[in-house]
């Protein structure tokens, strides 16, 4: 059993243990199984494994427990879609994904629960009137969004280049300070999770 990883159309071949299985000009980035059990470790060496392969090019990371059964079996996972994952790759070409949740800080985490249903509307056009005026300075930054779902006032993904990270987290740190009651929290670059659908097999 082999799991896949990774797809590119980079033509340079991984580090071992990782091969590259060619189908119609892509490659299925593949490595040996490992335990069947889903550990945070094992999560934690794979997403290593991954930002270290995205340092040199370009990805759509596989679904993590996508196992086949042999090298036909990765490239036939990806025959009849290489137009398909080919677009898919020219939209995250060259960018990142980065992470933005913010939540009211502690001390403004449990407002006097709603008298009335007018109250409780109030509320929640202003939770939302908070998360659109995070969200949309941050997705001007980026060639595409994704908001998540959660508890958070905002969770999303962003797809940034690689060249304007450091841009995108000025802006969160002058969002940061212009809503000093929210706590806002960026992470990554992490690869293209977000914006990757349908890489898995």
């Amino acid at each position: 059993m082999i799991e896949l990883i990774a797809i590119t159309d980079d033509p340079a071949a991984p580090a071992p243990p990782l091969r590259a299985v060619r189908s119609g000009g892509l490659a299925v980035l593949c490595a040996p199984a490992e335990d069947a059990v889903v550990t945070p470790a094992a999560l934690w060496r794979r997403e290593a494994l991954l930002e270290s392969l995205m340092e040199d090019r370009d990805l759509l990371p596989v679904r993590y427990g996508t196992r086949v059964a042999d090298e036909r079996a990765a490239a036939a996972a990806v025959a009849g879609r290489g137009g398909e994952l080919r677009a898919r790759l020219e939209r995250v070409r060259g960018a990142v994904e980065l992470a933005v949740r913010a939540r009211p800080r502690e001390t403004e985490a449990a407002p006097p629960a709603a008298r009335s249903g007018r109250e409780y509307l109030a509320a929640r056009l202003g939770r939302s009137r908070a998360a659109v005026a995070l969200h949309e300075p941050l997705a001007a930054l980026a060639r595409a969004s994704a908001i998540q779902p959660g508890d958070e006032l905002l969770r999303a993904a962003y797809l940034v280049d690689r060249t304007a990270v450091a841009a995108f987290a000025d802006r969160v740190g002058e969002l940061q300070r212009a809503h000093p009651q929210l706590a806002l929290v960026c992470t990554g670059p992490w690869p293209p999770y977000s914006f990757a659908e349908g890489a898995g097999a």
